[in-house]
């Protein structure tokens, strides 16, 4: 839990019962009444990140076991799930000081808006708290709708804000350096450190499906998934499906 910052003091922290879809735990402790700052007891994942779970599920039903899956990251409760149940299981991070394609400390490096995959190799694409770190966003939907293959999905989350659109924070200039539009944010990784992701979109839940079909998506779906019984708010999760 080093990257967690719960506000709320510890006598304001509540167990919370209910089914760990990542590693079967039963109880969950909200460090605030949120779905990112809520984790199993067990396997520590927050409820945003086993929020994919049950949406990849339904999506591969019985056929989960002879799925290709990518997952744009290299740890967390999607990745360590996908690991245990598919046929095969491709990761990534970013080390922009590298070659794309290559792997570095064992991690293969991507560009989720350039990806060096061949196209339609996967099943699913799989993606938690990444697309508001990329400078454009719809050219990464775009790199993920060419690698799936037909009827393969892409699901994903990402902050979703109660805004009429999505906001820029900040964009890359002539010599890929960050020009910030907006206040500076960064957010935490377990690979770079704390603080260490800027952040360059701060997603609206109005249009963020409009921006999956300028990808070529033609019906993306924002399902809303609980895990907790007693869960006040539900984890918007992007379902989109290569049609």
């Amino acid at each position: 839990m080093r990257y967690v910052r719960a506000g709320a003091p510890p006598w304001q922290w509540r167990l919370r019962a209910g089914a760990c879809p990542g590693c079967g735990g039963n109880r969950f402790l909200a460090f605030e009444d949120t779905p990112f700052h809520t984790r199993c007891l067990r396997c520590a994942a927050t409820l945003v990140n086993l929020s994919l779970i049950p949406v990849i599920r339904q999506h591969c039903g019985s056929d989960l076991a002879q799925r290709r899956a990518y997952e744009l990251s290299s740890y967390g409760a999607t990745y360590d799930f996908l690991r245990r149940h598919v046929r095969e299981l491709h990761y990534s991070e970013y080390f922009p000081e590298h070659a794309l394609g290559t792997e570095v400390n064992g991690i293969r490096n991507e560009d989720a808006t350039r990806l060096t995959f061949a196209q339609e190799l996967f099943d699913l694409v799989t993606s938690n708290q990444v697309f508001e770190h990329v400078p454009d966003d719809v050219a990464a939907y775009r790199e993920c709708f060419r690698v799936l293959r037909r009827g393969g999905a892409m699901i994903f989350s990402v902050p979703l804000y109660d805004t009429q659109r999505t906001d820029q924070v900040a964009r890359l200039d002539a010599q890929q350096r960050i020009e910030w539009l907006a206040a500076p944010e960064y957010h935490d990784s377990r690979v770079a450190g704390p603080q260490s992701a800027p952040v360059f979109w701060r997603h609206s839940r109005h249009d963020i499906l409009e921006r999956v079909r300028l990808a070529g998506f033609p019906r993306p779906q924002l399902v809303s998934v609980s895990i907790l019984p007693a869960q006040r708010l539900p984890q918007p999760i992007v379902y989109a499906v290569k049609e």
